[in-house]
Order: structure tokens, then C-alpha cells, then sequence
């Protein structure tokens, strides 16, 4: 073996535990983070979610299980040093299919609540004209059609794959890259599940922060304290669309000089831009924690009431105190 092989075996031994750490060390904290995002809906199971609360925690949902069964196959991957156990056909189908499954259904449903917050915030007085059944469907239909569609396409061309044969290698993520990506089948698959759900997600995330921004400075008043509102609700979807956008635009400008230009685009980095998908899950959770200022007061005042229940009131103005405390916190409105 040449001092050059041994160099690289060593280089890449480094750069697999240097993924597989930073992958743990944002494992943890995203669990937390979807546990307490949930953990706070169930605190107010009795206060009506919101309509622009459904998609975000349907969102949410499908990351959590991305993170706790998804991404334990490449950080395996990445803690055996660049080698697939086990190592069997079936075991890289399943992996395939479940992984660009999940990452294709997140896209489709950051694509909607895109295009949903944009219909919530200017366009609120024709959903409320709706009937309770047709905004039912509106919300439901699209969120249906996100989770159905990516497992029965990759379902065809992962699993049955009738237009190729695939060829399995055991040193490589994913078991390399499936065979129809170089049919038809993946030129469909490049520009419809992957292409333009971020050219959706950038326009109407650019149109709603114009939107709302030249509009806030029009209105004045009551009107005025309504747009605050609107304002933090485009704040919170442009944090969670910059996650997405920051791995996929880059990924996706790769894929697509890969075919135009030549394969040999971006080629150098193309393992850090694979790598930069696994984090969109992670962050996102510690993302949407941040964004959501409400979920944060609520939880301290809970624990301050649960502390403050353990003292005993020394006279009658501090039970009052605790009192009007409990009363406040009752009243609190949850607001995503």
C-alpha cells in the first residue's frame, strides 16, 4: 500500500468520526427540542391548535422520525468508518427508499406551509368566506398528498426499479446512489421532488417578506398590531425555510451542473453538500424552539408555578400574589 492510500484511508477516517460526532452532538438537542415543541401542545390540548400551527407540527412530526430512525443508518455509517452493516441488498433498498422518502416528503410539506402562510396572512378573509368542511379539506388535502406521494414514487423506482438494475457498494453512503438517477426517472425526480420545491420555497418566501414588510409600514392602529403579528409569522417561516434552503439550494445547483455541465462539477465537495441534508432535521426543531418566544415564557411560568406551589404562603397578600400568577398564566394564549 502506497504512502498516498494510507493518507487518504487516514483522511477519511478523520472526516467519518468528525460527521459521526457532529451528527450526535445535534442528535441530542433536537430530540429535546421536538419533545418540548410537543410537549407544549400538550400542555394546551384544550386550547384549538391554529391554522398555521397543523402544517408546522405535521412538519415536526415527520422530522422527529427522521431523526430517531432515519439518521441512525449514517451515523452506523459514518462510526464504522465508511462501511454499511449490514451488508445486504435489502438493507440498502430499505435505506434508500426510507431516506429519500423522508426527505422528499419534508420538502413537499416546507413547499405548502410556504405557500399555506402566504394564503393565511393575505388572503385570510377568502379562507374564512370557506365553509368549515372545504377549510378542512384545504388544510388536510395538500398535507395528504405531501405524505402519499414521495413512499409510492421512490416505492417504483427504488424498490421495483424496473427501468435498471442496481449494483450495491458496501464502502459508500446510501450503497451508492440507485441506478434510475441516471434514466429518465431521475431527471423527473431532480426537478419535480427536489428542483421546484426549492424555487417554491425561495419565491414565496422572498414575495411574503416583501409582502409584509411594504404593508406594515401602510397601515397604522389596530391594523398596525395585526401586522406585528403577520411579521412574526413570516419571521418563523423564513427561520425554518432558510434551514431547508441553506442544504438543498446548494445540493441542488450541484445535481443540476452535474448533468448540464459535467460530472465532474463541484465534484470535490459533493460529500460535504450530501452531508449538509442530514443537519436539516437536527436544526430545525431548535429552530422552530427559538422562533416560537410564547412556548418559552409559558414553560418558565409552568415551572415557577409548580416551584411557587411548594412554598407556603406566609400571609394573605402573597397567596393573592400566587393567586393573580395562576390566573395570568391560565389566560396565557399559545402562539406558534
Amino acid at each position: 500500500m502506497s504512502t498516498n492510500d494510507t493518507s487518504n484511508m487516514v483522511n477519511y477516517a478523520v472526516a467519518y468520526s468528525a460527521k459521526f460526532a457532529i451528527l450526535v452532538a445535534f442528535a441530542i438537542p433536537s430530540i429535546v427540542a421536538s419533545i418540548f415543541i410537543f410537549a407544549y401542545f400538550g400542555w394546551n390540548r384544550n386550547t384549538p391548535i391554529k391554522d398555521h400551527n397543523y402544517s408546522i407540527l405535521v412538519l415536526l412530526v415527520v422530522n422527529f422520525v427522521q431523526v430517531t430512525t432515519d439518521l441512525s443508518m449514517p451515523m452506523d455509517f459514518y462510526r464504522l468508518g465508511g462501511i454499511v452493516q449490514p451488508a445486504t441488498s435489502a438493507y440498502c433498498t430499505w435505506w434508500i427508499w426510507y431516506e429519500f422518502s423522508l426527505n422528499v416528503i419534508n420538502g413537499f410539506l416546507m413547499e405548502w406551509i410556504s405557500i399555506e402562510r402566504h394564503l393565511l396572512i393575505f388572503h385570510s378573509g377568502f379562507l374564512r368566506n370557506l365553509g368549515a368542511k372545504k377549510r378542512r379539506l384545504l388544510r388536510i388535502a395538500p398535507l395528504a398528498l405531501c405524505m402519499i406521494w414521495p413512499p409510492v414514487y421512490y416505492c417504483i423506482v427504488v424498490i421495483f426499479s424496473p427501468m435498471c438494475e442496481n449494483t450495491r457498494y458496501f464502502h459508500s453512503l446510501l450503497c451508492g446512489l440507485p441506478c434510475y438517477l441516471r434514466t429518465s426517472w431521475g431527471t423527473f425526480d431532480l426537478f419535480f421532488n427536489v428542483t421546484f420545491p426549492v424555487l417554491i420555497i425561495s419565491i414565496f418566501n422572498l414575495a411574503l417578506v416583501v409582502r409584509v414588510i411594504h404593508q406594515s409600514s401602510m397601515v397604522v392602529g389596530r391594523v398596525q398590531n395585526n401586522w406585528r403579528k403577520q411579521k412574526k409569522l413570516a419571521f418563523q417561516l423564513g427561520m425554518i425555510s432558510f434551514v431547508y434552503l441553506a442544504a438543498w439550494i446548494p445540493l441542488s445547483i450541484d445535481h443540476l451542473g452535474k448533468i448540464y455541465i459535467g460530472p465532474n462539477f463541484l465534484l470535490a465537495h459533493s460529500d460535504t453538500l450530501n452531508f449538509l441534508v442530514y443537519l436539516v432535521p437536527l436544526v430545525l426543531p431548535i429552530v422552530c424552539v427559538m422562533s416560537m418566544y410564547e412556548l418559552i415564557i409559558q414553560f418558565k411560568s409552568r415551572l415557577f408555578r409548580q416551584n411557587s406551589a411548594m412554598v407556603m404562603p406566609v400571609n394573605g397578600s402573597t397567596g393573592q400574589r400566587q393567586t393573580r400568577s395562576i390566573a395570568l398564566n391560565r389566560t396565557a394564549i399559545p402562539n406558534f
